[in-house]
């Protein structure tokens, strides 16, 4: 199999664009075991820590996945928007358009807020309690919190009970999750977005799906505010 060298400056989302053009052309096979990620990261000329990364961006959205023991396979599916490069231009690779992606949020978690509140189960609720209590005991870590605070949302999409926009949660969160940390370091804000999300599970388990969708929007123009910010700042 040929080298092919990565020399732009996001390893991990050049690595992802230059995957998706081979399965689309046939490199890859759907359904089939994928090489090794030493073979991968050989092909790529990047570290294993970047092939992991970019693996899992792809499972997160069901491109793969990982069978323990055997590997990694190409799923198969008929989603072919997943494996277009518009599509990987657009999540993967232009990452810099935060604005854009807290927008999509907005729209996206403001949905499967409305769903989880009429579909969630006992153990959704469960799994959004645990989320919570997690960001309870990391008040004093940033980090932490902003671990607790991913999970939360992706507990709340898995909630919503459609597969569809879980995945486009995860994949919107994972686009910039090294920025979400960033808003925990300003003072009060981790006290915020507690007493929110705290909200937004009281919502969910009382099935008000209209509140639980008003909140979420709510909760999610903070780091919109944020990104605004920045933005007029790199203008001026």
């Amino acid at each position: 199999m040929e080298t092919i060298a990565i020399k732009r400056k996001s390893l991990v989302d050049d690595v992802i664009e230059v995957f998706l053009k081979d399965v689309e052309n046939g490199l890859y096979t759907y359904g089939d075991k994928l090489p090794s990620q030493k073979e991968l990261a050989n092909r790529y000329q990047v570290s294993l820590i970047v092939i992991r990364e970019a693996l899992t961006k792809l499972s997160a959205v069901g491109i793969i996945h990982f069978h323990q023991g055997k590997g990694t396979y190409l799923n198969k599916t008929e989603q072919e928007t997943f494996t277009t490069p518009e599509f990987s231009s657009l999540i993967f690779h232009n990452i810099n358009n935060l604005l854009e992606i807290v927008e999509a949020r907005q729209i996206v978690e403001s949905e499967t807020s409305s769903l989880a509140a009429k579909r969630r189960t006992h153990h959704n609720l469960l799994e959004i309690e645990k989320t919570i209590e997690g960001m309870k005991e990391s008040l004093h870590d940033y980090e932490t919190f902003a671990k607790w605070d991913v999970e939360f949302h992706i507990a709340v999409a898995k909630a919503s009970n459609n597969q569809v926009l879980q995945k486009l949660t995860t994949l919107l969160i994972d686009s910039y999750r090294t920025e979400i940390a960033k808003f925990f370091q300003v003072p009060g804000v981790i006290e915020k977005i507690l007493m929110e999300h705290e909200s937004i599970y009281y919502q969910i388990l009382y099935r008000n799906s209209r509140k639980a969708s008003f909140i979420m929007r709510n909760h999610l123009e903070l780091p919109e505010k944020v990104f605004s910010a920045k933005m007029a700042e790199s203008e001026n």
